[in-house]
């Protein structure tokens, strides 16, 4: 009982950390522009996932581990975007945003994807070794994130200019004081971000020894919900306040780094560590995130959004969690 109280009182700490997250984090974007803001979004929404991701690995929970970062992806895309969306949708009936913005992104998942498909079919074209899987699962991650990296000082340096929006050209706030409060604020919000999931996996461990809950059940739906409340929050509220292309940057933004950043450190942090985790996943996890990016790309092709696109998006989610939770 002591345990389940300790993880309900951790889980729910999380929350009103997060909302503030998204605020604070939709705050600074005016400052920085709504690209720099959905990646400062993402990186710091993400930073918890990655802490939880490598304590799980201590704490022998690679199946978990490994399920957290396609939960994850399907949560962002899924469900945070499906929200916001609809949201906005409903405020403002339609939402236009930068089409090179999620062209770029789509680009950049669809390559992580790509990976995961190839591992995944090579396992099953010819069984590897654990040795042999864990040396080209190392190599891949070293891969995604070189392209991870290039794919920055692509948006934010070279061609930094095609995924301003109008306001943003038109327009550049000045930095002042409010600016340094807020990144204080961030910086402190994330500490506690990052003491909660470190206290919140701990017992996590105990809890899907004691119940025998699935690690991958956990790792698909619970982790993902927790650990990208801020992205969630900070999608949400940009959507609310007619930022839909800072929304987008947040969610796909914080998928492409799950899968082709904070993915890779852990690969690389279990090599140094001595612990056989893999990148390759299986069909029906694969299957899963195909339809996601598909699904998320047709909606975001033409450059506006509608409450419906949300909806359908959200149902999408559901569906997934559904079929996973009588799977798992």
């Amino acid at each position: 009982m002591s345990n389940i109280f300790q993880v309900a009182l951790y889980s729910f700490c999380m929350i009103p950390l997060a909302f503030f997250l998204g605020k604070n984090t939709e705050k600074i974007s005016d400052y920085i522009g709504e690209k720099q803001g959905g990646l400062l979004s993402a990186t710091i929404g993400n930073l918890p996932e990655l802490i939880m991701g490598l304590w799980s690995l201590k704490y022998g929970m690679i199946a978990m581990a490994k399920a957290s970062v396609i939960g994850s992806i399907l949560c962002n895309m899924l469900l945070g975007v499906g929200i916001a969306v609809i949201y906005g949708g409903i405020k403002y009936g339609e939402q236009n945003f930068n089409k090179n913005i999620a062209r770029t992104n789509f680009q950049m998942l669809v390559l992580s994807l790509s990976a995961m498909i190839v591992l995944a079919t090579l396992d099953v074209y010819d069984k590897l070794s654990v040795n042999i899987s864990k040396s080209i699962c190392l190599e891949v991650s070293i891969v995604l994130m070189v392209i991870y990296i290039l794919g920055l000082i692509f948006s934010l340096f070279t061609h930094k200019r095609i995924f301003e929006t109008s306001e943003e050209i038109k327009s550049k706030k000045e930095k002042d004081k409010d600016f340094i409060y807020i990144v204080i604020k961030l910086i402190v919000l994330t500490i506690l971000l990052n003491f909660i999931a470190e206290k919140l996996v701990f017992n996590l461990n105990i809890f899907s020894e004691t119940y025998n809950i699935s690690e991958e059940f956990l790792g698909i739906v619970l982790i993902p919900l927790l650990g990208n409340m801020g992205e969630i929050a900070s999608s949400i509220i940009s959507a609310a306040n007619n930022k839909i292309n800072l929304s987008i940057e947040t969610s796909i933004g914080s998928c492409i780094q799950m899968s082709m950043f904070v993915l890779p450190i852990m690969i690389i942090a279990a090599s140094v560590m001595g612990i056989g985790m893999n990148m390759i996943y299986s069909g029906f996890e694969v299957i899963m995130t195909v339809i996601a990016v598909i699904m998320s790309y047709i909606v975001f092709q033409d450059g506006k959004t509608y409450w419906f696109e949300g909806a359908i998006l959200l149902s999408i989610y559901i569906i997934i969690t559904l079929a996973y939770y009588y799977i798992a």
